[in-house]
């Protein structure tokens, strides 16, 4: 069963990457044309870019002592969180990118 589940994580990262990059090396996932690319390679720069800030911004609040008291998270749901935080980040730029370059 173990083996089973590996190999099903292993698939889905495999495909998950093939959509998300769009590009032809990946066994699973769209072939896009160039422009489709172009959208998803921008969208995932500025997902991390934005990912980067938001741990800066925490980072610096921490240090300074900014921030009020606030529950904190456990080590599993604040990865969790910043992965949310880097998917819907990405989407959000992904619609930016696709109305802008759909001229």
């Amino acid at each position: 069963m173990q083996f089973f589940i590996q190999v099903l994580v292993i698939a889905l990262w495999v495909a998950s990457i093939g959509w998300i990059t769009g590009k032809k090396e990946y066994p699973v996932g769209p072939n896009d044309d160039e422009r489709k690319k172009a959208i998803k390679d921008r969208s995932m720069i500025q997902s991390w870019i934005t990912l980067l800030l938001f741990l800066l911004t925490n980072f610096l609040f921490d240090r300074f002592s900014i921030n009020e008291e606030v529950p904190s998270l456990s080590s599993a749901n604040l990865e969790l969180f910043y992965l949310i935080v880097a998917l819907v980040s990405y989407l959000i730029f992904y619609l930016i990118n696709s109305r802008k370059l759909s001229a």
